[in-house]
C-alpha cells in the first residue's frame, strides 16, 4: 500500500513514512510493566505499522497493536474495575492499575499468575522463593519452610515435623541417652582424635553450606549450640568434654543428613508421579485462564491474597479488547488489525504489505522442533480440541473459534471432535499471544493438532526471544525500533538506566556478561546463548543496534521477581518511558551535526543503503562469474511435471522454461552492473560485512 502511494502521491507518501515505524519487543517477565510507557512515548509521533514480540514480549506487542487499532476509539461502557480506555491512554492505564492498589491489592501482578488447583502446593514454593523482607515483608527462609513442609500429605507432614523436632532436640537429648558420667575417664588421646575428626567434619559442612545459604547457615547450627550448651550442666574433665563435644557434633551431623535424606525421600516419592506424568498436568503449573483462590497456607507461603484479579489469559483477553475499543462479545482478530479501524470487522486474508496494522508473534512447536510466526499462513491448517483448551484460554475465545468441525478426527484424551483453527484473519489475537508466552514448566503450553497428532506450542523465546528480523528488509522504509531488557547484579546508575548504542559506530558491538562461579551460572549462560545468539548478533550490527533501546534492571527489579512494590513498578515504567523518548528524539529531532532538513532517520537509511549496495554488488559479481552455469543451462531447463504446483499462470509443466528471455536479460543487466556501477567497492561503507542469506519462513 505504501509503496504504491510513492508512485501516485509522493508528498503524502513522505508524510506517511515520517509518521510510521515498526516495533519489536524482547521477552521478559517485567516487559508488561516496562514497555507500555515506552510505547506511549513513541506513539506521540509515530503510528505503529508492524509490531512483533515473543514470550512475555508478546503481551506488550499484542497490547500495542490493539492500542493502535483503538487510537481514536471511544470507550465501550464505563471505565471501572480493571477496565482501561481504548488506545494509548489505556496502555498507560495498565501501569496505573498495577501501581494504584493498596493493601493486598499492591500485588496485582503476581495475582495474575494463578496455578492449577491440583498443583497449588508446588506453586507455593515458587512464590516463597520470591519473598524478601525488603519487598513483601516476609522472611524468605520462613516462607520456603512453610511451603516445603506443607507441600505433602498430612502423614508426611507429621513425619517431617517429627524429623525436624528430632534434629532440633536430638543433640541436646543425648545427655539422657548417654549420661555424661559415662564419658569420664576416657583416655585423652582417644578423646582428642575423635574431637579433631568431628571438628573437621563440622567445619567442612558449614563451609560447604555457608556460601550458598548465607545467614541461614546459622539456623542449621541451632541444634549444635543447644547440644553443646547441655554440657555446661555437668562438671567434666577435659577428656570427657572432648568426648561429649564429639558425640554432640557427630549426632548433629548424622541427624542433619538424615533429615535431608528424609526430606528428599518424602518429596521424591510425592513428586515422582507428577514428574513422570507431567503431560496430565499440561506440562505447566499455570493454565492461564483457570481461576484459583489461595488458601491460608498458600498465603503463609507467600502467595498473594486474591483481590478479584482474573487469571493472566482472561485479563489479557479483556484488556486487548478494551484497548481496541470493542466490547467483549467478539475478541479482536488479526483480520481486524489488517483491515484497520473504521471498517467492518473481520474480512479475508491480507498480504503483509497491505495490512493497516501488522502483528507478528513468535511461538515454538516443541513437537515439530521448529519456530512458527503467528498467525499461521493460510495454507497451514491446524486443528484444536475445545476440551484441551479449557482453562488455557478464556471460554469466550474457545466458543468464538469453534466454527468448523474436522471430519473423522477426535482428541484421543477427551474423545471429542476436533475443530479447525480459524483462518488467519479470524484468529483471535489473544490466542496467538497465549501461544507465544508459555514459560517452560511454569505456564502450560498450548496444544494444537495436525494430522490427528498433538503439537505443543511453548515459549517463543526458546527459538527467538527478540525477533527483530520479522520486519527488516534490505531497504527499510522506516525504522524498526527494538525494546530490550537487561538484568544486572549491581545497582543501576542513573546514566545507565537506558542503553541506546551509537547509531553510526563502525565496529560490531561485542556484548559481554560475566559468568558466575557456580555451575548453575555456567549452564545459565549456555541456555541464554543457545536461545539468543542469533538475535544478539543481528542486533549488534551497524544500522541495526542504533534503533534498539535496552532498559537495565538492577537487583530486585524485574527478572523472575513478581512481587515488586508499586514504587518499583513505577520506577521501571518511567525507565521504559525514557527509552521510548530517547528513540523518538533520536529519529525525529534536528541535530546540530546534521544538514538542514535531515534527521537521524536519514542517517539510518543511508547506513542501510550502503550495506544493501554491498550485498547487491556481491550478487552481481556472482551472476557475472557463474552466468554460464545458469544463463546457458538452468535458464533453458525442461521443467518436469513434478514442479507444476509452483506455477499459477497459464504455463503448466512439463514444458521448456517459459521465461528464458527475461532470465537472460536479468543476468545481462547484473553482469553490466558488475562491470560498471558496482565494479569498484564504495568508499565509506561500514567495515562490518553482514551476510545475505535465504532463510525459510518461520
Amino acid at each position: 500500500m505504501a509503496d504504491r502511494m510513492a508512485k501516485t502521491e509522493p508528498d503524502k507518501y513522505a508524510d506517511y513514512l515520517r509518521r510510521s515505524c515498526d516495533l519489536t519487543m524482547r521477552g521478559g517477565t517485567t516487559s508488561g510493566v516496562i514497555y507500555p510507557l515506552a510505547v506511549c512515548a513513541l506513539a506521540e509521533h509515530y503510528m505503529f505499522r508492524s509490531v512483533g514480540g515473543a514470550s512475555a514480549g508478546a503481551i506488550g506487542a499484542s497490547a500495542t497493536a490493539a492500542a493502535e487499532y483503538g487510537r481514536y476509539a471511544e470507550p465501550v461502557g464505563p471505565i471501572e474495575g480493571d477496565k482501561v480506555r481504548p488506545g494509548f491512554a489505556g496502555l498507560a492505564g495498565l501501569v496505573i492499575w498495577l501501581v494504584s492498589g493498596k493493601g493486598d491489592a499492591r500485588w496485582r501482578m503476581p495475582q495474575l499468575f494463578q496455578p492449577k488447583a491440583s498443583l497449588h502446593k508446588l506453586f507455593r514454593l515458587i512464590a516463597a522463593l520470591m519473598q524478601g523482607k525488603a519487598t513483601t515483608g516476609r522472611v524468605r527462609f520462613t516462607s520456603v519452610l512453610v511451603a516445603v513442609v506443607t507441600a505433602v500429605k498430612p502423614l508426611a507432614t507429621v513425619t517431617l515435623f517429627l524429623s525436624l523436632a528430632l534434629w532440633l532436640l536430638g543433640p541436646y537429648s543425648l545427655r539422657w541417652v548417654l549420661p555424661p558420667d559415662a564419658w569420664d575417664g576416657t583416655h585423652w588421646i582417644v578423646a582428642a582424635v575423635l574431637a579433631a575428626v568431628a571438628l573437621v567434619a563440622a567445619v567442612w559442612t558449614v563451609k560447604a553450606v555457608a556460601p550458598r545459604f548465607g545467614r541461614i547457615t546459622f539456623v542449621l547450627l541451632i541444634p549444635l549450640v543447644l547440644g553443646l550448651s547441655g554440657l555446661f550442666l555437668y562438671r567434666l574433665d577435659l577428656s570427657a568434654w572432648l568426648v561429649g563435644g564429639t558425640v554432640v557434633v557427630t549426632a548433629w551431623l548424622v541427624l542433619t543428613f538424615a533429615v535431608v535424606a528424609a526430606f528428599a525421600l518424602i518429596y521424591g516419592t510425592a513428586c515422582w508421579p507428577v514428574i513422570m506424568n507431567y503431560r496430565k498436568h499440561r506440562f505447566g503449573l499455570i493454565p492461564g485462564a483457570e481461576a484459583y483462590t489461595p488458601n491460608a497456607l498458600d498465603r503463609w507461603s507467600g502467595m498473594a491474597k486474591s483481590t478479584g484479579v482474573p487469571p493472566l489469559a482472561t485479563w489479557l483477553a479483556d484488556r486487548i479488547d478494551d484497548l481496541a475499543g470493542i466490547d467483549h462479545s467478539r475478541a479482536l482478530t488479526f483480520g481486524d488489525l489488517w483491515h484497520g479501524p473504521g471498517r467492518p470487522r473481520g474480512g479475508s486474508f491480507v498480504e503483509g504489505g497491505e495490512r493497516v496494522i501488522n502483528l507478528a508473534l513468535m511461538t515454538t512447536d516443541l513437537s515439530g522442533s521448529r519456530p512458527y510466526q503467528l498467525p499461521f499462513q493460510p495454507d497451514d491448517r491446524w486443528q484444536f480440541c475445545p476440551e484441551c483448551l479449557k482453562g488455557v484460554v478464556p471460554d469466550r475465545i474457545i466458543k468464538q473459534m469453534c466454527v468448523s468441525v474436522v471430519d473423522d478426527a477426535s482428541c484421543r484424551d477427551h474423545k471429542v471432535s476436533l475443530q479447525w483453527l480459524p483462518e488467519p484473519a479470524d484468529m483471535p489475537v489473544v490466542m496467538a499471544a497465549r501461544m507465544s508466552l508459555p514459560l517452560p514448566a511454569l505456564i502450560c503450553p498450548v496444544p494444537l493438532f495436525k494430522d490427528g497428532r498433538p503439537h505443543w506450542f511453548s515459549d517463543g523465546g526458546i527459538t527467538s526471544n527478540f525477533p527483530i528480523h520479522f520486519f527488516d528488509s534490505l531497504l527499510p522504509r522506516w525504522p524498526t525500533f527494538g525494546l530490550s531488557l537487561s538484568s544486572e547484579d549491581t545497582k543501576i546508575r542513573k546514566d545507565q538506566e537506558v542503553i541506546l548504542p551509537d547509531q553510526d559506530a563502525s565496529t560490531a558491538q561485542q556484548p559481554y556478561t560475566e559468568v558466575g562461579p557456580s555451575v548453575l551460572s555456567f549452564f545459565g549462560r549456555i541456555l541464554n546463548t543457545f536461545m539468543d545468539w542469533r538475535d544478539t548478533m543481528q542486533s549488534a550490527l551497524p544500522g541495526f543496534r542504533g534503533r534498539i533501546a535496552t532498559i537495565q534492571q538492577g537487583p530486585g527489579e524485574g527478572g523472575t521477581n513478581l512481587f515488586m512494590q508499586p514504587e518499583v513498578i513505577a520506577r521501571l515504567a518511567l525507565r521504559g518511558r525514557d527509552a521510548g523518548t530517547m528513540l523518538k528524539e533520536r529519529f525525529t529531532a534536528q541535530f546540530p551535526d546534521e544538514a538542514e532538513g535531515f534527521t537521524r532517520t536519514d542517517r539510518y537509511r543511508w547506513i542501510r543503503m550502503r550495506l544493501a549496495l554491498r550485498e547487491y554488488r556481491e550478487v552481481a559479481f556472482q551472476a557475472e562469474a557463474r552466468s554460464l552455469l545458469y544463463k546457458e543451462r538452468a535458464a533453458r531447463y525442461p521443467i518436469p511435471a513434478e514442479m507444476s504446483a509452483w506455477f499459477h499462470g497459464p504455463h503448466k509443466p512439463p514444458m521448456p522454461e517459459p521465461y528464458t528471455q527475461k532470465i537472460d536479460g536479468t543476468f545481462d543487466h547484473m553482469i553490466s552492473l558488475a562491470g560498471n556501477e558496482l565494479a569498484e567497492e564504495f568508499d565509506g561503507t561500514s567495515p562490518v560485512n553482514p551476510v545475505l542469506r535465504l532463510t525459510p519462513l518461520e
